[in-house]
């Protein structure tokens, strides 16, 4: 550690300069150099063992500007001129000024080719001799005026006499302070070598540390997954009319079944109404109309009769609005004989024809003959195209719309009406600050005949779409769902398996069967199912746990971890996955050690 010494006398500063006297110049080369003209405002002492860095530190936190380094021989610091010219540059860095003050030899050297000014005293010695080296430079030289204050033999001495008393007084304080430090501290110091050796040291200890512990204290931490499963157990439950088996409803805790009260949701008659689109259709545009050349390949004539059709590709139909004879075919070739033809008001599709028919040369076959060789054999074609047709469609309502109205109506009454029944027992537990659920099932819940309402002489009006409404009346049972809720919990855990344990019951996922129903008594039977999930009791604080755990325990000891994975994977009736970590992590093995075995149980993430 570097010690700093501040506020020294550090003697009066000289500036060396070349003796004009040959002999003078000789022999001040032979002397040891000192400071000359630099004046440090710190000194810093540097121990043999001090870093660079320890020396930067110290000189970098100095607010001084001109820093004297005192390093003893064979100190670290001059061993290397790396080191040297490291610590150069980051002093010119931080814009201070440094020289080195030593008396060893080759740091003298290397100092120089670093760079760094070096001397080998701290301390001016050769006042009165300077001095009088001075003064014969002077009567050498030319008169000038001399403006330095003239000093006197008794000055000088004066002067020097307090520097070197106190140079004697901090050397024995700096004495003092160092046996002091070495008696309060033993420091040990170490070269390159040795710290090199150190950290072998540590890493083989390290090492042997982590072979011991590989060896004596292996772990492993098995993470198993219980398998789950569905329980879903039925209950018969008797849904009894609260107000003629009050009795029975109400010490329902004491029987060996579930009863439950029921209450009748009979609310006023419901309206519904919709609106539906006329199929029927009326047209107003103009038909088109043309000629067509009717060939025969028969070789008798073939009588058509008015109004027979001609028929499209696409079920485009066309008229010939009287009875024609087209001649058989002969020696020239077939029969042809031109009729004039007029578009139908809906093609086969029973769309408007219209404008569609306004049609291109096209074949038509006649879809009146019903032998397939008889319409090969007959069969009419247009050259020019067929012109006229315009469209102009307007909606008719017609009987079966009504009649399909109806039946839409009342598929929409069968659909809705629990949903009626359910917004009118809402409102009726707001009243009544009550807390009852609906029965849905279409055994009990019961629908009159709706009553349409239609609006009277809509058959063949030209209407878009129309209204049609129907009253009806709705009734179903209602009861209290906590009651049955807690019914069912109960006896649900008595169905649970004796090697499992359930972690969720589905409170909202209860479904319902009819089985009868005794009208006078009031009574109505249903098959309930609640749902829970199952998982196997793995636990290793329970005595299931215990018992399973302890037998893949025993079963895993000292096997690879692949074949104990693989091992546990088998256990498919209980456990769903299996991971597993060993300490150290490179361990190819389970430990030997049942108590070196930890267990955790991990639920699956859907039921936690």
């Amino acid at each position: 550690m570097a010690e700093e010494l501040n506020n020294q006398p550090l003697g009066p500063r000289f500036k060396i300069t070349k003796n004009r006297v040959g002999g003078e110049a000789q022999k001040a080369a032979s002397e040891p150099k000192t400071l000359g003209e630099f004046a440090p405002e710190k000194v810093i002492y540097v121990e043999i063992d001090d870093e660079i860095t320890n020396v930067f530190d110290h000189i970098n936190r100095a607010r001084e500007k001109k820093i004297a380094l005192v390093i003893p021989r064979r100190a670290n610091l001059l061993q290397s001129i790396v080191n040297l010219k490291i610590l150069k540059k980051k002093f010119m860095e931080i814009g201070k000024e440094i020289i080195i003050v030593t008396t060893d030899t080759i740091g003298l050297q290397l100092a120089e080719k670093a760079g760094i000014p070096a001397v080998e005293k701290l301390f001016e010695r050769n006042v009165i001799k300077k001095t009088a080296d001075r003064i014969s430079q002077v009567r050498n030289e030319r008169p000038t005026r001399f403006k330095d204050k003239k000093v006197s033999i008794c000055e000088v001495i004066r002067q020097e006499k307090p520097d070197i008393i106190t140079s004697l007084v901090n050397k024995l304080k700096e004495k003092m302070k160092r046996k002091k430090q070495e008696a309060n501290r033993t420091r040990l110091v170490l070269i390159a070598p040795n710290k090199q050796a150190l950290f072998t040291l540590i890493l083989v200890s390290v090492l042997l540390l982590l072979a011991i512990a590989y060896i004596a204290l292996p772990g492993a931490t098995v993470y198993l997954t219980p398998k789950s499963g569905i329980l879903d157990p039925s209950f018969n439950v008797s849904f009894l009319d609260y107000g003629m088996n009050r009795s029975v409803v109400d010490e329902s805790d004491e029987l060996g079944y579930i009863v439950v009260g029921s209450y009748r949701v009979q609310p006023p008659a419901f309206t519904k109404k919709i609106n539906y689109g006329s199929t029927g259709k009326i047209s107003k545009g103009q038909r088109a109309s043309g000629f067509l050349t009717v060939t025969n390949l028969s070789t008798n004539p073939w009588d058509l009769a008015a109004t027979t059709r001609f028929q499209t590709d696409d079920g485009l139909i066309f008229r010939t609005p009287i009875a024609v004879r087209v001649p058989p075919a002969g020696p020239s070739g077939p029969g042809k004989l031109n009729v004039a033809v007029t578009a139908d008001e809906f093609d086969s599709n029973n769309q408007v024809i219209g404008t569609r028919g306004n049609i291109g040369p096209s074949k038509f076959s006649l879809p009146g003959l019903k032998n397939s060789e008889n319409q090969k054999k007959l069969y009419a074609e247009n050259t020019s195209p067929m012109t006229g047709g315009t469209t102009e469609t307007i909606k008719m309502a017609v009987k079966d719309d009504i009649e399909a109205a109806k039946a839409q109506l009342k598929r929409d009454i069968i659909k809705g009406a629990p949903d009626e029944l359910k917004r009118y027992l809402e409102q009726q537990n707001l009243i009544n600050k009550t807390n009852l659920s609906l029965l849905t099932d279409t055994h009990v819940l019961k629908l009159s005949e709706p009553t349409f309402t239609v609006q009277e002489n809509l058959t063949g009006q030209a209407v878009d779409q129309f209204e049609v409404s129907a009253t009806y009346t709705a009734q179903s049972l209602s009861f209290d769902r906590e009651k049955l809720v807690n019914a069912l919990k109960e006896r649900l855990v008595t169905r649970v398996d004796p090697d499992k344990k359930i972690i969720r019951i589905s409170d909202d996922d209860i479904s319902f069967k009819y089985l009868d129903e005794d009208a006078n008594a009031g009574k109505v039977r249903f098959t309930v199912v609640m749902r829970a999930i199952q998982v196997y009791e793995l636990d290793p604080e329970r005595e299931n746990g215990q018992r399973f755990i302890k037998k893949i325990a025993d079963h895993i000891l000292g096997m690879r971890i692949e074949d104990a994975i693989t091992y546990l994977q088998q256990q498919t009736d209980e456990i769903a996955r299996v991971d597993i970590k060993t300490w150290p992590m490179w361990a190819p093995t389970i430990p030997n050690i049942a108590d070196n075995i930890k267990f955790e149980i991990v639920e699956e993430p859907a039921l936690q």
